[in-house]
């Protein structure tokens, strides 16, 4: 979706009154980017403890966010130091040691052996944000440390209007919960989920799973399903007050799902018209840019057709 896209529809001027403030802990690489259609309206503060990869996002610009900062806290269960174990992919740096057994199933070793352990100090989100904004959205991808992080965080999670945090269906690290493991909590929380994005299904080595071939043997086969990101959203009758009614209604507008946005929205004062006017050119973008999509997976597909995905 098109950076800022809501500025130029009739919900503008309620996304730059809103004061929404994102959280991103776990953001190698820059902050998330799931809100960049209101990017111009979000207050950011993103996490991120490995030296190297916080000194890369200080780094960078604020734009095109109303403000981004950047916090070098490992954030965990409790406060104190800690262990964050480095793979020789960085991206799988976790605060749980990895399972190389898992790693060597699915050809995914470069994520789960040879770590090197870093010292680290961890905070507790609450104790993070301390006389900082607590978090509107929140998002997590921290490669298994997710619900136990949750569970610390009572403030910011009473806060919360939505949450986005990577799960895992097979256990890569050594006690990692799993997907219902965090579908029981956050559900008791006042949350349920609203979607599963971005499933990743893994093969018996790092090669393209269905709808794909590759050149070796065996050339094609579904994959087991490994990750996702679940998407959750505070229960319409848990949403408390006007304000946080307000946000609510934002964010899932923001996101796309309308259905949610606009109940939420009209009970804070909005007109149900401003938001099906945002409604309509959301949905024509996401037209648009499904075209695009299906066009460009033909490229690989015929590929996948005429001989395998090297």
């Amino acid at each position: 979706m098109t950076v800022d896209f809501f500025k130029r529809t009739a919900l503008a001027e309620n996304f730059a009154q809103a004061g929404l403030v994102a959280v991103d802990i776990g953001s190698r690489g820059g902050f998330d980017p799931d809100l960049l259609p209101i990017a111009w309206a979000v207050d950011g503060i993103g996490f991120e403890p490995e030296p190297q990869a916080f000194a890369q996002l200080q780094s960078l610009s604020p734009a095109p966010w109303h403000s981004v900062t950047w916090l070098p806290f490992a954030v965990g269960a409790e406060n104190g130091p800690a262990t964050l174990w480095v793979p020789p992919d960085p991206v799988g740096a976790s605060l749980l040691e990895h399972d190389p057994s898992v790693g060597e199933r699915f050809g995914l070793t470069h994520l789960t052996s040879d770590c090197r352990p870093i010292a680290v100090d961890t905070l507790t989100l609450d104790c993070a944000l301390d006389s900082r904004p607590l978090p509107d959205y929140l998002k997590l991808d921290v490669e298994g440390a997710e619900l136990s992080i949750l569970k610390n965080a009572p403030k910011s999670l009473a806060h919360c209007v939505a949450i986005k945090a990577e799960a895992s269906f097979v256990a890569a690290r050594k006690g990692q919960p799993v997907v219902a493991d965090l579908d029981v909590f956050l559900r008791g929380q006042g949350f349920e989920l609203m979607d599963v994005i971005r499933p990743m299904r893994w093969r018996s080595r790092p090669v393209a799973p269905h709808p794909y071939s590759w050149r070796g043997e065996p050339g094609y086969s579904r994959g087991q399903i490994g990750q996702c990101d679940l998407l959750y959203f505070r229960h319409p009758d848990a949403v408390t007050g006007q304000t946080q009614r307000l946000k609510a209604g934002l964010v899932a507008a923001a996101l796309g799902y309308f259905d949610r946005a606009l109940p939420l929205l009209t009970a804070a004062g909005i007109a149900p018209a401003r938001v099906n006017q945002a409604s309509r050119r959301f949905g024509r973008k996401v037209a648009l840019a499904t075209m695009g999509g299906h066009l460009r997976d033909m490229v690989p597909l015929l590929r996948s057709l005429l001989g395998g995905i090297p």
